[in-house]
């Protein structure tokens, strides 16, 4: 008779399937309003699985993120990295760098419950829940803002600050791609054309970024 592993779970997908609960309740309600109890029993496991491969709440969440970002972050870093050495960095591509893989995510419910959980905990009330979302995108995004602001020396520190306002209000919004512009121009348009939509939004917001400075 097999036996049954610590986790009170012999399948071995427990860890998985605490995530998937996880993800999906932290999307559709608060951080704060989910318990260790509701994604134990969403997940159809015991509160003892969920102690034993990850600890906490918070734990589960930083692994949710690890799950989902970390791949994208590496991959970011890489391509980036190889602007280092240039001595005039090609601004779309560097753009096409850092939103690409983001927007090459496939649209599977998981990955839908994702966009909604970290847009949740970036304006959660609580000043420690914001800051671990930003830390999973500190390195990337230190790399890329640094690597902008050499292709663009003409930017002011302001400048540069309002106008990476409009690059990364730009990405996440064509990411969460929420219907609302199909009601007023059409439901046959859609974000969903990766390749198309990485070169428009490459070639946009180059043109933004090199405008003469406004002040």
């Amino acid at each position: 008779m097999r036996r049954k592993s610590r986790t009170g779970d012999g399948d071995g997908n427990t860890r998985q399937r605490i995530l998937d609960a996880a993800e999906r309740l932290l999307a559709e309600k608060s951080y704060h309003a989910v318990s260790t109890r509701m994604i134990t029993e969403a997940a159809e496991a015991n509160t003892a699985a969920l102690h034993y491969h990850f600890g906490t709440k918070e734990a589960v969440v930083q692994a949710i993120f690890e799950r989902r970002l970390g791949p994208i972050n590496r991959k970011r870093i890489k391509l980036l990295d190889a602007f280092e050495n240039q001595q005039e960095p090609d601004l779309e591509e560097v753009l096409k760098a850092f939103i690409g893989p983001t927007l090459m995510l496939n649209a599977s419910e998981g990955e839908r419950y994702f966009k909604m959980l970290s847009s949740n905990i970036s304006m959660d009330p609580s000043e420690e829940l914001r800051r671990f979302s930003f830390d999973f995108y500190r390195e990337v995004g230190e790399k890329f803002v640094r690597l902008i602001a050499r292709v663009c020396p003409h930017l002011t520190p302001e400048e540069l600050f309002w106008r990476m306002g409009c690059v990364y209000g730009a990405m996440v919004y064509i990411r969460a791609d929420n219907g609302r512009l199909q009601l007023i121009l059409g439901h046959e348009l859609s974000f969903r054309n990766d390749t198309r939509g990485l070169e428009m939004m490459a070639r946009f917001l180059a043109a933004g970024l090199k405008a003469p400075a406004v002040f």
